[in-house]
């Protein structure tokens, strides 16, 4: 039966020689040297052990040993409730990543995103007169009306100024 793990203290974690020490729920100090010192959140999912980083223990902005034990708590439920925090924490990246470009997307004039789109699949047509009918059927030929200077979120199928 495994060893309960001696709690932490704050001095511990500021005097600790290298090693690897836990202060329980799945909270390690790992040290490397006097001046790398981190916590780390080790589990274990579908048989793999997993470790999560939650920040230098020493040092400029430190996590304090209450706030790692917080973390480390917050995190030792989830995994009880099955969920693997770090696919969650790239699933979260992964969705801020995408309401960033959105938001730029928006900012950006329809024809930036138009001269974009033709300059990526320039080389998927075959032949120059392909090129020159997408050119033209985006508006390349200079009879877009002012469509190219809307935002993108407010070009629509209907073109206002199609009579």
């Amino acid at each position: 039966m495994p060893r309960k793990a001696v709690g932490l203290t704050a001095a511990k974690v500021r005097t600790a020689p290298p090693g690897r020490y836990g202060d329980g729920d799945g909270l390690y100090l790992l040290v490397r040297s006097a001046d790398a010192r981190f916590w780390v959140f080790r589990y274990t999912r579908d048989g793999r052990m997993r470790e999560m980083g939650l920040g230098r223990a020493g040092g400029k902005n430190a996590v304090t040993l209450v706030e790692a034990r917080t973390k480390a708590g917050e995190l030792f439920r989830a995994v009880k409730r099955g969920i693997d925090p770090l696919d969650q924490r790239d699933r979260d990246v992964a969705a801020a990543s995408a309401a960033a470009q959105v938001v730029e997307a928006r900012s950006l004039p329809f024809r930036v995103i138009t001269d974009r789109y033709l300059a990526a699949h320039d080389a998927s047509w075959k032949n120059s007169k392909h090129r020159q009918q997408w050119r033209l059927s985006a508006g390349g030929d200079g009879s877009s009306r002012g469509v190219g200077r809307w935002p993108s979120y407010s070009t629509a199928i209907s073109d206002p100024g199609r009579k």
